[in-house]
């Protein structure tokens, strides 16, 4: 006999019952907007009704009990399986390769979560939430969840990203994930912990090489495989297409998946992706070692401001001065001699020597100290008002915790002995294995019909921002142009944006900060939705800058950010706070030695 629900899931089961409604027409879909089409009554809930029908016949049910469509026991399970609660419960008993389901269970409308950071999070749409783990060997335990929108489901999966050091559920981006009618899925990268480290923490994970191997190259896929195998067991059939997005870490997950799992996206985000996560590490080494070991080094916040708006006017003019950022700054060359501190010269308004020299490190590539070979790139010009990570934080909460477990399985391994040359093999050695995604063969994803958009911020904090236009270039010398690796990849670079959102530009595409709408134009995945689905590639997007950055109080201006390798440029005589006095322009591309 089919076990009754407890009392309380009933309640909101059959309250959500009542509130169900069936489309009347199918929605069209325009270039402008991809619409979440709800499944009808036809379609989705008799395929759910179907399929959890089949777990609970399996489930409850003996070998010699027949269950077929009529029988009093089929009608009495039909009749459970009609409570979302008892549907999503019968999902704890759903065999799954690889994957122990430890619950199922309704999630009502208004329910309230904190994200690693103690972030509030309240979701608006009731769900079937799943936690589960992943095990395909004794010492991995990946827990991922599966969020399962009870009413309106587009049909679609939605994997989403994690940050840093992973070690938990980001229920910020599951969310609004299951808000816009996806069935979504996110994990813990392989461990329990914090996103970030500290200076003398010993990281087990990091330790550990199924962990480590985990978090840097394998958790989104195994979270994949057990989510779009939940879709099949809930909802009776599997999501139409599958979508990835993610930001930072996420991103070079997004690129892990691309390059090593080519076949489990049919549209990937790429946002700020630390894909080269080993020598992005020594990034954070270079750029804060100086000022460790010669303090008056340091560019204070006084001294970024002086050498922020002497490039912005330098390269852009009173335009980007008044804007805060430069539109292109590949065009920009400059030399921060230019404000260094001369005889009599006011040293409010200009940079120490050893200031001006720690500049020029940080627009200058990491090098190899044997060879002068450019390991990772340098920060680009006008980019300096979000410099202070990157001679602060980034070291003692990312590289040293990381690079002291891994490479030197010692917590309180010394960074600024950090040897740029022998150090850095070991670093490619032990780290980059498990964690970089530089292949630029993406051939078995083209062939997939994979379509990837790859944001980047022209102000990001963290990432050196033209990384991942030198990665384009290497994928469009392999693909035979520009022209061939754009019919299945796409970069956005936006002016002004930060890491994954902030900075003084327009922030709203690739980062998270919400959108004004989930339009083509505005939204990353409801771009890639038309690509995939429609075959609409994006040529630009409409970016905007909130008061604040929050949606709630208005908008400050709005910008075009552009396909590169076009640029958004000025029309000269229109509203500089409206994207239509901007359009998108080619422009030269990055050239290497």
């Amino acid at each position: 006999m089919v076990s009754a629900a407890k009392s309380n899931e009933a309640s909101q089961s059959q309250q959500i019952a009542r509130q169900r409604r069936v489309p009347s027409s199918a929605t069209q879909t325009t270039k402008t907007q991809v619409e979440d089409v709800p499944y009808t009554l036809a379609g989705a809930r008799t395929s759910l009704l179907s399929g959890a029908l089949r777990i609970a016949c399996a489930w409850l049910l003996t070998a010699s009990t027949v269950c077929h469509p009529g029988t009093a026991s089929a009608k009495a399970i039909q009749t459970a399986i009609d409570d979302p609660a008892a549907a999503c419960s019968a999902l704890g008993q759903a065999s799954i390769k690889d994957t122990q389901i430890e619950s199922a269970s309704v999630l009502p409308a208004g329910s309230s979560f904190k994200d690693p950071d103690g972030k509030p999070v309240q979701t608006s749409t009731a769900v079937c939430r799943v936690v589960a783990t992943v095990s395909t060997e004794p010492a991995e335990h990946v827990g991922i969840e599966v969020w399962l929108p009870l009413d309106g489901w587009n049909g679609r999966l939605l994997g989403v990203g994690s940050g840093g050091f992973g070690g938990s559920i980001v229920y910020s981006e599951l969310a609004p994930a299951v808000a816009r009618g996806f069935a979504a899925a996110n994990t813990d990268t392989g461990h329990r912990g914090g996103a970030q480290g500290a200076v003398g923490q010993r990281l087990d994970w990091a330790t550990n090489p199924t962990q480590l191997r985990d978090w840097g190259h394998t958790s989104i896929h195994l979270m994949t495989v057990a989510a779009k195998a939940i879709v099949q067991s809930y909802y009776g059939h599997g999501a139409a297409h599958a979508y990835y997005s993610g930001c930072s870490t996420g991103g070079a997950e997004a690129m892990e998946e691309v390059e090593y799992y080519p076949e489990d996206y049919d549209g990937v985000h790429a946002g700020s992706p630390g894909m080269g996560y080993s020598h992005l590490m020594e990034s954070f080494l270079w750029g804060a070692r100086l000022p460790a070991q010669q303090p008056d080094a340091k560019l204070t916040p006084d001294a970024l401001a002086v050498l922020n708006h002497a490039a912005l006017e330098h390269c852009g003019g009173d335009g980007a001065v008044r804007d805060g950022f430069l539109a292109n700054p590949l065009a920009c060359h400059f030399d921060p001699a230019q404000v260094q501190c001369k005889a009599g010269d006011d040293p409010a308004h200009c940079l120490s020597a050893a200031q001006a020299h720690e500049a020029a490190r940080l627009y200058s590539p990491v090098l190899d100290a044997r060879t002068g070979k450019a390991l990772y790139p340098g920060f680009a010009p006008g980019s300096e008002s979000q410099w202070a990570l990157i001679q602060g934080a980034l070291v003692p909460n990312y590289a040293q915790p990381l690079v002291a477990n891994v490479v030197f399985n010692n917590p309180d391994w010394d960074w600024t002995t950090f040897d740029f040359a022998a150090d850095g093999d070991r670093l490619d050695a032990k780290l980059a294995p498990s964690s970089d995604a530089m292949h630029t063969d993406l051939t078995r994803f083209k062939a997939h019909g994979g379509k990837l958009i790859m944001t980047q911020g022209w102000s990001d904090s963290l990432n050196a921002q033209t990384l991942p236009i030198e990665y384009f270039e290497d994928v469009a010398r392999r693909e035979g142009g520009v022209p061939k690796t754009q019919h299945f990849f796409r970069l956005v670079m936006v002016p002004g944006m930060s890491h994954c959102g902030g900075g003084p530009g327009a922030n709203t595409v690739g980062g998270g900060v919400p959108p004004v709408s989930n339009s083509t134009d505005r939204d990353v995945v409801s771009a890639l939705q038309a690509w995939v689905e429609h075959d609409q590639a994006p040529s630009s997007f409409i970016a905007t800058k909130y008061i604040g950055d929050k949606k709630e109080t208005g908008v400050q201006f709005e910008r075009p950010v552009c396909v590169y390798p076009t640029v958004p440029t000025y029309d000269g005589h229109g509203n500089r706070n409206a994207a239509s006095s901007f359009r998108c322009e080619p422009a030269a591309r990055l050239t290497r030695p």
